[in-house]
């Protein structure tokens, strides 16, 4: 057996003859780190303590702001590198509770520290660290300080919970919102960045378009976000006027915040489950790839290709699922699915007066949306003025002129770009009224003819949650369409149960959800969809 190593003696506390020290000091929270007064008294006293107890002061560690509940990392840093070094015995700290608040974990430090040589020692707070007694005492100290942590959590949650049940919140707001503190209640409102960001929900409730065009519309606008936040945020009931926190559990509260959205879109644009999907990458023939879903197991179906027949297949991934199908059949039934929409020529009239209202509406946000970016337009104006006169009293030099020149040039080439767009107004209504209701007539035809991307944005404008495909009957079901498309289908066979009753359920369309994302379909192609297919359908 090989011999163990003996361990190094550890000199007592009282019997070191040459007494070196690193002095920690730690404040809790940054405001007190600010106001310096505590870590200076710290300091002080401990410098004070270390020439009257024949002491020498090797290093100054801490002075700064650190949460002593958990071993932060300028605390682990400190003791790594005192246990490293040979020279010194001592880590003198104003009280036990500057050293840590972590109870056990503290008494395993200092077991720890000891095991080395090295005391842990308060400068106002008298220990014999050699004795019994004393090694029990500090113990005593460092768990009744992180019994003292624990009391003030179970407070402060109480206060939070209070706090929220009465409809406040209390923490940092969400993007989009302003917080002020008037007496004991915060007072939430929203800012300009919010106002920009309400746009969010009104386009995707409206136009169902997906996260992606949403994030490069918002960026248009002077709010840049990525799209996994976006999409947190299209989810938080936070801006229609609620609260949800995990010291609530599954209870959501009324909450006192001004409201961003109306409760209304918001339940619309969270009802919207797939609408808007958008493919990283083009594969151009399987246009129907995550639209169709699988009745069986409700799983999406994915395109192959079988390269000894030359042919394309969708099939369903699930394992032993046998929804297997040419792409072929599913295209032409699909093709044969839209051709079904039509209206009767007599209840045109009727779905005129409807289109004129969301036609309207829709003018209107463009509007709105215009505002913000003649506020920007001036903005970056004003911003590439004030570049060139610093550069010309010589206060920037050339290299850094020409950068941030090119950077505001291509903000204010992409703001009139916006501009541009939002300055089309539907002013000749009529013209897009007739093209949309010629345009969902001809879906099926529209669609043969499109381009992949243009076949995404017709199958998500009809079925925003896609469609299922019932094997078993071999074709698909229409459960999930768009409710305006819905009302065409029903037109059609509500014509053979007579006038009245097909203008009944007409005269029940408003400016919905589904109306007006074909109008922006519409809209968006500055020519005859029927003459210039692949301008069709763009945002």
């Amino acid at each position: 057996m090989s011999k163990k190593k003996s361990k190094e003696k550890v000199v007592e506390f009282s019997k070191l003859t040459n007494k070196v020290a690193a002095v920690w000091t730690r404040v809790s929270t940054e405001r007190q780190a600010d106001t310096n007064g505590s870590l200076e008294s710290q300091r002080r006293i401990c410098t004070e303590y270390a020439e009257s107890h024949a002491i020498r002061i090797k290093k100054y560690y801490g002075g700064t702001n650190e949460s002593a509940k958990v071993e932060g990392k300028l605390y682990r840093e400190m003791i790594a590198e005192v246990a490293r070094d040979k020279e010194i015995n001592i880590i003198l700290v104003y009280s036990f509770d500057r050293f840590s608040r972590a109870g056990y974990e503290a008494m395993m430090t200092k077991a720890y520290l000891k095991a080395k040589g090295i005391y842990v020692v308060s400068a106002t707070q008298a220990t014999d660290p050699d004795s019994a007694a004393g090694g029990f005492m500090e113990d005593v100290i460092f768990l009744f300080n992180q019994f003292e942590n624990n009391l003030r959590k179970d407070k402060c949650i109480t206060g939070m919970v209070e706090c929220l049940r009465n409809g406040n919140w209390y923490s940092k707001p969400p993007l989009g919102y302003d917080k002020l503190k008037v007496g004991r209640e915060h007072v939430l409102t929203v800012n300009e960045k919010g106002k920009i960001l309400r746009n969010a929900f009104v386009w995707k409730a409206t136009e169902g378009i997906g996260d992606i065009e949403i994030v490069q519309r918002l960026k248009g606008l002077g709010l840049v976000i990525d799209r996994k936040h976006l999409n947190k945020i299209l989810h938080n009931p936070f801006y229609c006027g609620f609260i949800q926190h995990s010291l609530l559990g599954d209870e959501v509260i009324k909450g006192n915040q001004e409201i961003l959205i109306d409760e209304a879109t918001f339940n619309k644009v969270n009802s919207i489950s797939n609408a808007g999907y958008e493919h990283k990458e083009i594969t151009e023939p399987f246009p129907l790839k995550r639209h169709i879903i699988c009745s069986d197991c409700g799983g999406y179906l994915t395109g192959y290709t079988v390269k000894a027949r030359g042919r394309d297949y969708y099939k369903c991934n699930k394992k032993g699922c046998k929804s297997n199908h040419s792409t072929e059949k599913l295209h032409q039934k699909y093709i044969n699915l839209l051709n079904g929409y039509n209206i009767p020529d007599e209840f045109i009239p009727i779905l005129t007066d409807v289109l004129r209202k969301v036609f309207e509406e829709y003018n209107q946000s463009k509007g709105e949306i215009k505002k913000v970016l003649l506020k920007r337009k001036t903005e970056c104006e004003n911003r590439i003025n004030a570049v060139k006169v610093r550069f010309g009293l010589g206060e920037i030099n050339s290299e850094i002129y020409t950068a941030t020149m090119s950077e505001l040039n291509s903000r204010l080439a992409e703001i009139r770009r916006e501009l541009e767009d939002a300055g089309k107004n539907l002013s000749n209504m009529m013209k897009y009224i007739n093209q949309t209701i010629e345009m969902s007539c001809k879906l099926g035809g529209l669609w043969s003819d499109s381009n992949f991307s243009n076949r995404q944005k017709i199958q998500n404008l009809v079925y925003p949650s896609g469609i299922y495909f019932d094997k078993e009957n071999d074709d698909y079901r229409t459960e999930n369409e768009n409710e305006v498309f819905k009302i065409f289908r029903r037109f059609t066979a509500s014509c053979e149960g007579g006038k009245e009753k097909a203008t009944t359920d007409f005269a029940r369309l408003s400016p919905s959800v589904g109306m007006r994302r074909v109008i922006v379909h519409v809209s968006a192609s500055p020519k005859s969809w029927l003459l210039e297919n692949d301008n069709m359908l763009i945002r």
